[in-house]
């Protein structure tokens, strides 16, 4: 960059601008928070919530791998109670899977055998009413996650999700942690808990 220049970036993935020396953080339209990257951390706020989220992974630089470290597995809801060599191990089993724009992913209906962990990109989670016209019911970006329940019960889809942008996925089939769970009898019984509420 040339001297006595201004850059300014407008971005979701805040790696990129960790290193700015101001970072504006926009919710909704309106600013919430203002700083360097590492008072924003210390603020525990929305940049810290947001950094939390898009940590932890480790994506190729053409997105065709993509890793999560066990701490990071440790933060999904349906994965925190699983002790670290267990998170360890689950991480290896992981299956990354790229989708181009526009792809359905998943289909309200179908039979649910995996659970998705969205890496980098964006979704649409859709479902179909009674006229069967399809309504979005939520957007989904970098580390949020889907058909969590698809890990604990053989249950069809309750909606379907199809790509807004070229996304990168953490995939695990339900076979994968079922064979891991028997590792861990303990933990069968929390889960067996969890899918029947």
């Amino acid at each position: 960059m040339a001297r006595g220049r201004t850059v300014l970036s407008v971005t979701h993935r805040l790696q990129s601008v960790a290193d700015a020396d101001r970072i504006f953080v926009l919710d909704h339209g309106r600013l919430v928070e203002e700083g360097r990257h590492a008072e924003l951390l210390e603020r525990r706020g929305a940049y810290r919530r947001l950094w939390d989220k898009q940590s932890g992974f480790e994506v190729s630089q053409h997105g065709d791998s993509a890793q999560a470290a066990a701490s990071r597995l440790h933060a999904f809801p349906i994965l925190e109670r699983l002790e670290p060599p267990l998170l360890e191990e689950l991480s290896a089993s992981f299956v990354t899977e790229r989708h181009p724009e526009g792809r359905l992913v998943i289909q309200q209906g179908d039979p649910g055998d995996k659970f998705y962990i969205l890496v980098r990109g964006t979704v649409e989670v859709l479902k179909a009413g009674p006229d069967g016209a399809e309504q979005r019911i939520r957007v989904l970006e970098d580390g949020d996650f889907f058909g969590e329940i698809a890990l604990l019960k053989d249950t069809p889809r309750t909606a379907s999700v199809r790509t807004l942008s070229q996304c990168v996925f953490l995939t695990l089939q339900r076979e994968q942690f079922t064979s891991l769970l028997s590792h861990a009898p303990h933990l069968r019984a929390t889960f067996e808990g969890m899918a029947a509420s």
